[in-house]
């Protein structure tokens, strides 16, 4: 998983690269041509299957930190997954914990972040939550309120809790901040899902 995970570091710096490199464009054409019998050669080879096995164990949400191999692929903590920002998780417990820094690929309007993906932060960090008794939990409903404009390159803090459980909801609610400023904050309502059907 080393070699993997250090393909996707390298490929995260070359889509930074890509969207902030200020050159002709004649300039990405030998790029694109060595790169692209690379991407030739891993499409030949054989696929990972998924597995979801060990969804519904008492570990489980608490491993969602990119060490398992299904987890090492996922889009926001997936060290493996050359798009994921990463988002890192900092703490466990009542409340989660968790922090991410947005580059230049995931910008909207000039100098913030797009804000498709701060919902897609707040949908994972509640997911986590809403799981961390055991069970997996899919997104049933999702609110998110933007409060300011999410800058790029900052550390910015996302933390989410349980607030209530009803028979196979559990509602949860987050918030994104910039330091002591909130940026954004999240209610969602995530459904407990049956280890017989998933």
């Amino acid at each position: 998983m080393k070699n993997r995970r250090r393909l996707a570091q390298v490929l995260r710096d070359l889509a930074r690269e890509v969207v902030g490199a200020d050159v002709d464009d004649s300039e990405f054409a030998p790029i694109a041509l060595a790169v692209e019998p690379w991407v030739a050669r891993l499409a030949a080879l054989p696929r990972l299957e998924r597995d979801a096995s060990g969804l519904h164990t008492a570990g489980h949400a608490g491993k969602r930190s990119g060490l398992e191999p299904a987890y090492d692929r996922d889009p926001l903590i997936g060290l493996s997954n050359p798009m994921a920002p990463p988002l890192v998780r900092l703490s466990m417990g009542e409340t989660t914990e968790w922090e991410i820094t947005f580059g230049d690929v995931f910008e909207g309007h000039p100098g913030l972040a797009h804000g498709g993906f701060v919902a897609a932060i707040i949908d994972h960090v509640l997911g986590v939550t809403s799981s961390s008794a055991g069970a997996a939990a899919m997104t049933g409903t999702l609110t998110v309120r933007y409060r300011r404009p999410t800058p790029l390159h900052k550390r910015l803090v996302c933390r989410g809790k349980t607030d209530r459980i009803e028979g196979r909801k559990v509602f949860c609610s987050s918030e994104l901040l910039d330091g002591e400023e909130l940026i954004a904050e999240g209610e969602g309502v995530y459904l407990r899902v049956d280890p017989d059907r998933y």
